[in-house]
Order: C-alpha cells, then structure tokens, then sequence
C-alpha cells in the first residue's frame, strides 16, 4: 500500500513539492537577470515580457500552495515557545537579488542557478518564500512542549501569544518544517 503522500504514478508529492517550492524561490534570479538584461521573446515589448517573466514565480507559488492539500497530514503537541520569523530570512532572499544584478552572462547564471537550487532544495531549510506572505502566511520558530524546534508556515493573522497557536491540520514538509493552509 502506497504511503498518504504518493501518489498513483509513485511520484512522492514532498519530493515534487520541494522541488517546485526551490524552483519558485530561485527563479527571482532569472526573472531579475532578465530585466537586467532587457531579455524578450515572440517580439513581446521589453516591458511587458518583464511582467510575464514576473509573475512565472508567483504562480509556480500558488502552484506549490495548492500541491500541500496532498502532503501527510500532521499534528504537535503544545507549543513552549514561539516567535515570529517572517522577516529572518529576508536579507538571504534578497541576496538572489544581488547577485543576479552583477552576473555577466547567462551560461554564469545557468552555473550560479543550479548551485543555489541545489542548495535550497537539499539544505531543507529554506522554506521561506515571499510570496507567501502577499497570499496571507506568516513564518514561525515554535520550540513545542517537548522542546522539538519546529518551523510552521500558517496563514492567518499574526500569531503573538503561545495560547492562540493551534497545531491541528497540519502539513508535513520535512521533520522540522510544517505548514497550515487554513486558519482553525
């Protein structure tokens, strides 16, 4: 019998969402180095592939949003302590930015973006996304009862006090990382 988060084709629906969730976080970079670079095609005005390119991560977010009602579903145990980590990762964000300014060429921007996918996808820490929090999530550090760090994404209003924090409906990314869709 096939595991919750598989499905029919054997293809395991963590794996294909952290994937596309690296692939959504990293893409910034060719989508900056592209307007950098006054890229086009199809004869599509400068400006408007701009906004094209634009909005490729911000659906391949939504995408990675929605491929989470597969994922095993989980639930924790109290919470100890919690802090609000929507602005942690942020500087390592905007570095992609940075760097994708000063690339010279894209065979170097092909090298650099494998490198930094390949670091986000296999370092299972770098879950943060920014567009999630224009679709209404925040990020959380929470040290649970047993003192297990976890990190939860949850959509919702900001969480301040440990006593409004529910850990039901759950979604299991890794063994430290969680998200919730819905707000209970």
């Amino acid at each position: 019998m096939k595991g919750v988060d598989q499905w029919k084709g054997g293809w395991n629906v963590n794996l294909l969402f952290r994937c596309l969730l690296a692939v959504s976080v990293t893409s910034w970079m060719f989508v900056i180095y592209g307007i950098k670079e006054g890229i086009t095609a199809w004869n599509i005005p400068q400006c408007l592939f701009g906004t094209v390119l634009f909005c490729v991560p911000v659906v391949l977010s939504y995408i990675s949003i929605g491929i989470t009602s597969f994922l095993k579903a989980e639930s924790l145990g109290g919470c100890q302590k919690i802090s609000l980590a929507d602005n942690d990762f942020l500087p390592a964000y905007l570095g992609y930015f940075f760097v994708s300014l000063s690339i010279p060429d894209i065979t170097t921007m092909i090298y650099l973006h494998v490198f930094v996918f390949g670091f986000v996808f296999f370092s299972q820490t770098q879950y943060f996304n920014p567009i999630f929090l224009l679709f209404g999530y925040h990020y959380y550090q929470i040290t649970t009862e047993c003192g297990t760090s976890v990190f939860i994404i949850k959509r919702g209003k900001v969480i301040r006090n440990k006593a409004y924090i529910s850990f039901d409906n759950l979604k299991r990314i890794n063994d430290t990382t969680y998200i919730q869709r819905k707000e209970k």
